[in-house]
């Protein structure tokens, strides 16, 4: 039997032919730089650009991604440096369907970027637009369907632990039609969490607004502190939009929207279209309550009371069927459907 100095001789033996060979081992770091071509720009918001890119790599290796771009301009400010790093730490880490992913955030001289999951598709917003400019109403099943997967993203994030096991405490502030994306594939994602918040958050929400005006909850505007139940009342205001046409609060600043709660209550949902039955108004109005202790516990308990309406009316709405009737109302869908 071997005794212990030669157990380490033969060991230290075994991994330099190991290392010799090329194989990685626990603590080794894969050092290397990504090559990202720019095809076009995307879109373009209050934290930057959001440009197509293809990810290069050997042997004609390609992956469409999206590249966010915190311009020239904002480097700056250190705040708006550190909102954008803060967005990287929250979403890094969120892996779920019905979010969008963030795989990569880098620095280079002049600007900060971010690497993202790049989905074809549509904004919530561009879905309900275009019902209107073909003089159409949702489809409550689909509209129900787009909710649920939704509230699905956001019970995830609201629940996201670290790796230590720590609730994070993240709140997404910012849930609107134009921050929800809908695949050609006829699956819906969360994205932008570019004002999002977690219990590390260095910012003061007493301070400062956070979030579109039209989609605030009233403790978010009054700077009284955000909630997981902030997040459901925006996708509150959010259903109401999709299922009636109205959007409820047309506002453009605080004072605007502090007038707006303070004034007469928001019509019921099934008074200005009949077609939406009682529960699926309640249950709207009930996310929109202006006390949050009156709104669902969680996001969970949302899409259980959501999944309850859905089938108490027979709808069963399939992905695919979703996405064959994206293809009828967008004419770019059928091209990117199965990309």
């Amino acid at each position: 039997m071997a005794d212990g100095n030669d157990k380490k001789q033969k060991g230290a033996s075994f991994l330099s032919r190991i290392r010799a060979r090329g194989e990685l081992q626990p603590g080794d770091v894969i050092s290397g730089r990504g090559h990202y071509r720019i095809i076009r720009l995307l879109g373009e918001g209050g934290m930057g650009r959001v440009f197509l890119a293809e990810k290069l790599g050997p042997r004609d290796f390609s992956k469409l991604m999206a590249i966010k771009v915190l311009p020239k301009d904002r480097i700056k400010s250190q705040y708006d440096v550190g909102m954008f790093f803060e967005e990287g730490r929250i979403t890094g880490n969120l892996i779920h369907p019905n979010i969008i992913q963030t795989y990569q955030i880098g620095e280079r001289r002049n600007y900060y970027f971010m690497v993202m999951e790049h989905v074809f598709g549509v904004t919530l917003l561009s879905f309900i637009e275009r019902h209107a400019e073909l003089g159409r109403e949702i489809p409550l099943a689909y509209g129900c369907y787009i909710i649920g997967r939704v509230l699905s993203g956001l019970h995830y994030a609201h629940n996201k632990h670290n790796r230590e096991g720590k609730h994070l405490g993240i709140v997404h502030r910012d849930v609107c039609p134009s921050n929800i994306m809908i695949s050609y594939r006829g699956v819906p994602k969360l994205s932008d969490f570019g004002v999002a918040k977690m219990k590390t958050t260095p910012i003061d929400e007493k301070k400062i607004n956070f979030g579109k005006y039209p989609y605030m909850a009233p403790e978010q505007v009054r700077r009284e502190g955000t909630t997981p139940r902030s997040d459901l009342y925006s996708l509150g205001l959010v259903m109401y939009e999709l299922f009636t046409g109205k959007l409820v609060h047309e506002v453009g600043d605080t004072q605007m929207l502090l007038a707006d709660l303070e004034g007469d209550p928001v019509p019921p949902p099934m008074e200005i279209s009949p077609r939406i039955p009682a529960d699926l108004s309640n249950l709207i109005a009930k996310a929109m309550d202006l006390d949050p202790e009156k709104r669902f516990r969680s996001a969970k308990v949302m899409r259980q009371a959501l999944d309850n309406v859905m089938f108490t009316h027979f709808m069963f709405p399939d992905p695919d069927d979703f996405a064959t009737y994206l293809c009828e109302i967008f004419p770019d869908a059928a091209q990117h459907r199965w990309w």
